[in-house]
């Protein structure tokens, strides 16, 4: 494939990413070639699974994060490597965020043993396990009944009104052309916020999200520091994480 294509196809990719979904017309007028030859490159990319093709165009493709009754039974050792290697970061007293999710959820359970903590928290499971041992605030919003959290605009501008030490959030996948990457848009702002409010951010990713790609992409700066793992990834991911300047910390 010479490099032309290759451009093209990286500029489509970029237009999906911005706009989800991109017409053959205004492709074709943008790259200064034919309809045909941006259909045969939708064509390409389609093949490789990287969109999905429409009448006009195409769109991405649709993905959705497993099913938290699901995630909290896959992986549970290397989620509770995690948790415990994050947990070692937390001194009694500190002010920490906690993100919905099963590997948040175990760090939760690990963060019991510590004394006169203050979280905040969208996980309303997280919420009430540390209820009673914590000074817990629970972040307002729109009810997820899936995820059994909170979210949205509410939530966001709630979480900014703080200052926090810790900040603990989840990855939707981990891979060396995207990096860091999240499912849905709502839950990717209320993460950033999180992030903005601590003086520590961390990520936390056990490796069935190494070389999986979710459809949003966490874009620098982001303020997170580390990403907390169960094992090492791979090398290619490591070089995109050292360009990101995001450290390893394995567990």
């Amino acid at each position: 494939m010479s490099e032309l294509p290759v451009r093209r196809h990286a500029l489509i990719l970029r237009n999906l990413e911005r706009y989800e979904g991109v017409r053959t017309t205004e492709l074709a007028h943008q790259l200064e070639v034919t309809r045909e030859t941006i259909r045969n490159d939708l064509a390409h990319l389609a093949g490789r699974g990287l969109l999905q093709l429409v009448h006009g165009g195409a769109v991405l493709i649709a993905q959705h994060e497993a099913a938290l009754s699901d995630r909290l039974t896959e992986n549970a050792t290397g989620k509770a490597a995690i948790a415990a290697r994050a947990a070692a970061l937390v001194p009694d007293g500190a002010r920490v965020v906690l993100d919905s999710g099963s590997t948040t959820q175990a760090l939760a359970c690990e963060l019991r043993a510590r004394n006169g903590l203050k979280i905040w928290t969208s996980d309303i499971a997280i919420a009430l396990d540390l209820m009673g041992r914590a000074e817990v605030t629970l972040l307002g919003g729109q009810l997820n009944p899936k995820e059994r959290a909170l979210g949205g605009y509410d939530a966001i501008e709630m979480m900014l009104g703080y200052s926090t030490d810790f900040a603990f959030v989840s990855l939707g996948g981990l891979s060396k052309d995207h990096g860091p990457s999240d499912f849905e848009r709502a839950g990717l702002a209320l993460r950033q916020a999180m992030l903005a409010t601590a003086t520590q951010g961390y990520f936390l990713a056990d490796h069935s999200k190494f070389d999986s790609n979710a459809p949003l992409r966490w874009k620098p700066p982001h303020k997170a520091q580390s990403i907390i793992c169960d094992v090492l990834p791979g090398p290619g991911i490591q070089n995109l994480l050292l360009r990101h300047e995001l450290s390893l910390i394995s567990a």
